[in-house]
């Protein structure tokens, strides 16, 4: 089994076995300062993970709203307009996952 290497903001290395589809699935670590969110609501293909790894969020789908803190994960449809916000009063760490 042969691994190449590849780029995946927050994370030092990212190891995919050679063969796979690239692309199919996306991993990356976001971070989010208080008061803040990583990008404005937003919708696309596949299927969506998000896995807080440090602090607290709301994750906006459409008009529903969903409370998130450590240790805690949300699979939901991004389809939907969606976008996860910073409701700590410390830095927000998050895995995004993404298939495709």
């Amino acid at each position: 089994m042969s691994f190449v290497t590849r780029q995946a903001k927050g994370l030092q290395r990212l190891f995919l076995e050679e063969g796979l589809p690239e692309g199919a699935l996306r991993l990356h670590i976001s971070e989010v300062a208080p008061g803040m969110r990583a990008h404005p609501p937003h919708a696309h293909s596949g299927v969506e993970a998000f896995y807080v790894l440090e602090g607290s969020a709301t994750l906006e789908i459409d008009d529903e709203r969903l409370s998130l803190c450590a240790n805690e994960a949300v699979i939901f449809d991004p389809r939907k307009l969606h976008g996860l916000v910073n409701t700590g009063d410390r830095p927000l760490r998050y895995m995004v996952i993404i298939t495709q």
